[in-house]
């Protein structure tokens, strides 16, 4: 099982996608308990993108949660959630 931490970009991310959805709180912790379990669990989608060492996994048709593995590859470090494409925006 996996090890998750977070970067202070995700938590910032995280605030804003709630803010407006708190139905959204529900649906990431029960995703977060499932990764924890199985990270390749088939309701993810889990992929990665190309030529960034990025992987997403899927919350629902528009919504990722975005993460980097660990140089050991032992802990996921999730550093951003929000549209399938808005990692590219991150400064």
């Amino acid at each position: 099982m996996p090890r998750v931490n977070f970067r202070a970009s995700y938590i910032h991310a995280y605030k804003n996608f709630t803010k407006r959805n708190s139905k959204r709180i529900k649906v990431i912790d029960e995703a977060l308990r499932q990764f924890a379990k199985n990270p390749k669990h088939p309701s993810f989608h889990l992929e990665k993108l190309s030529g960034h060492g990025i992987w997403a996994i899927r919350l629902d048709s528009g919504n990722r949660m975005f993460f980097v593995w660990s140089d050991k590859g032992d802990t996921a470090v999730f550093f951003h959630i929000g549209s399938h494409d808005s990692y590219k925006t991150m400064k």
